[in-house]
């Protein structure tokens, strides 16, 4: 089946990517390094072989197509694929000879990921990391397009799941509010004082169970939270706070890196219930992402 692979529709289709992103073939042709003719030609000559429109040109720049839209998606797939390609190609010129793939979520791309590098590195030197941003509810398709890979995000309970699962962290929430607030002098509060009080809190689609364990957080403490704004990182929850526009209860960790603009306050009444987990698929075996596994546990706190 290989060899009668077309492999130039891989290539055009990136290009198509490409074009979309830069809204120009002008700005498309400087990024590939190439002349816009031949750009323009190899689009072309695409959207010919297979009868489908996917540009929409005009003096204004260039949008997808339905059909695009269609296809998009499935573009982006081979375009984060092909950057991993790539750093692994670039690990391999550099001595390492294993690359795991790591997709997290972003706070544990700020803690716990950079500390496992170390760690692995340290024990086996050959091995390398591949990290990527992603949503929670994102690593279900992760891990069937990558089954060797790890995922970390706030995970539910993997009940009749093919994942394995490990426990990273288990973190408390810190209550972030504005120095204006009535808070911005407090070191400590109770989270059963606070139920007048507007809150941002991240999406649903964002993270169901991370979500849902707040929601149930404040629920338990007497209230249900009157959310403001529902925004789609937990940095966006800390600038709208910063903003003076409700409150944010975020993991305990972000409160190393609040601008002065924020106090984060302590919660006297909660003790640690976030859990950040790494999960993996067990139906498929990789030696490689078992020994990280290994390794991974020294690393958990």
């Amino acid at each position: 089946m290989l060899n009668r692979f077309d492999y130039r529709l891989v290539r055009q289709l990136l290009l198509v990517a490409v074009v979309l992103q830069e809204k120009s073939f002008r700005s498309a042709a400087r990024r590939l390094n190439m002349s816009q003719p031949p750009l323009a030609a190899q689009i072309d000559e695409l959207e010919s072989r297979l009868k489908l429109r996917l540009l929409e040109r005009s003096p204004r720049g260039v949008k997808a197509t339905p059909e695009a839209v269609a296809l998009l998606p499935e573009i982006m797939r081979f375009v984060y694929r092909a950057q991993e390609l790539e750093f692994a190609v670039k690990q391999v010129q550099n001595g390492h000879r294993a690359l795991i793939t790591i997709a997290s979520v972003h706070e544990a791309m700020l803690s716990w990921v950079p500390k496992f590098r170390e760690k692995l590195q340290s024990i086996e030197a050959s091995f390398s990391i591949f990290a990527k941003e992603i949503d929670s509810v994102n690593i279900a398709d992760e891990l069937r397009q990558n089954p060797a890979a790890l995922a970390i995000g706030y995970i539910p309970e993997p009940q009749n799941s093919p994942w394995g699962k490990l426990v990273l962290t288990r973190e408390a929430p810190v209550v972030v509010a504005s120095r204006s607030h009535r808070l911005g002098q407090c070191k400590t509060v109770s989270l059963s004082s606070l139920a007048e009080e507007n809150w941002v809190f991240p999406g649903r689609d964002i993270s169901v169970r991370y979500v849902d364990r707040l929601t149930a957080l404040c629920i338990e403490h007497g209230f249900s939270p009157r959310v403001r704004h529902e925004v789609t990182s937990t940095m966006q929850q800390i600038a709208y706070a910063s903003c003076g526009q409700g409150l944010a209860l975020v993991p305990e960790f972000f409160a190393t890196l609040l601008p002065e603009s924020v106090v984060a306050v302590r919660l006297t009444d909660v003790k640690p219930c976030i859990e950040l987990s790494m999960v993996w698929d067990k139906t498929t075996p990789s030696v490689v992402r078992d020994r990280a596994i290994e390794i991974a546990k020294s690393v958990c706190c």
